[in-house]
């Protein structure tokens, strides 16, 4: 699938000298489950992601299709409530059967029940208010987008660029950045390279807080491919998502 690329990559190259022993590295594999999702404020299906770990020289995608997955929501006034339970289930893929139209201000979170009864819930997550886009330039093969965020607080961004062609999508990647750097300024800006003429670009960004943002970091581990198809350990992946019998934190998030 066609790369779009949106980030200034510095290399250095340094050039060690020092004897070498060769190590054979030993991790005992323990087969956890992993979770994943993202609810926007767009009317759109809710998809969550399940599968479970592989070992390392294993490349195959576990996925987990026999589990109870329930989406809830809490509004303003502390009133609790079920969003769906019905979800259409494809490859560890659970998406909701009817479009879910979010509410800003409103806390939402999952529930998942495994097949062995053990029940993994998501922290409530508060739906923040969208990023406005001001402008998108395109300039030679880059798109330069225009937004404006919040100036009197570090901000945590989750962006999706699909660039498609004749009405087809031929790239879908997602990275995040924060805005330490550019906070003090009211207007951000986003360049997107390697766009060309006969391609359109769609781009969302989503305001996310700190421990997701850290999540994607480990899972992307500096790349900008989001790709949990061949999942293993061992990796700093621990999201928001706890087991609920035993308050442990399990891996994956769901934002």
């Amino acid at each position: 699938m066609k790369k779009t690329y949106y980030h200034i990559a510095l290399i250095f190259l340094s050039i060690l000298t020092s004897c070498l022993d060769d190590i054979e590295p030993e991790f005992e594999f323990e087969e956890q489950v992993f979770i994943s999702g993202l609810l926007t404020n767009e009317d759109d299906f809710v998809t969550v992601e399940i599968q479970k770990t592989v070992p390392v020289a294993d490349t195959t995608f576990n996925a987990v299709n026999d589990a109870k997955v329930s989406l809830f929501t809490r509004d303003a006034s502390n009133t609790v409530s079920l969003v769906s339970d019905s979800f259409n289930v494809a490859n560890g893929a659970y998406t909701t059967s009817e479009m879910i139209t979010p509410t800003i201000g409103n806390a939402y979170w999952v529930e998942v029940m495994l097949q062995d009864q053990t029940i993994l819930k998501s922290e409530e997550e508060v739906l923040r208010q969208p990023i406005p886009i001001l402008d998108m330039v395109k300039n030679d093969n880059t798109v330069r987008i225009t937004f404006t965020g919040p100036i009197d607080e570090q901000n945590f961004y989750l962006i999706r660029v699909e660039v498609l062609k004749e009405g087809e999508l031929i790239s879908d990647n997602i990275d995040v950045f924060n805005d330490r750097i550019m906070n003090e300024n009211p207007e951000k800006f986003l360049d997107i390279g390697n766009i060309k003429n006969d391609e359109t670009v769609r781009v969302s960004i989503n305001n996310i807080n700190f421990s997701t943002f850290q999540f994607y970091l480990n899972v992307f581990g500096g790349e900008n491919d989001f790709d949990f198809a061949s999942l293993f350990l061992p990796i700093n992946i621990v999201g928001n998502v706890t087991n609920i019998a035993t308050n442990e934190l399990a891996l994956g998030n769901l934002e």
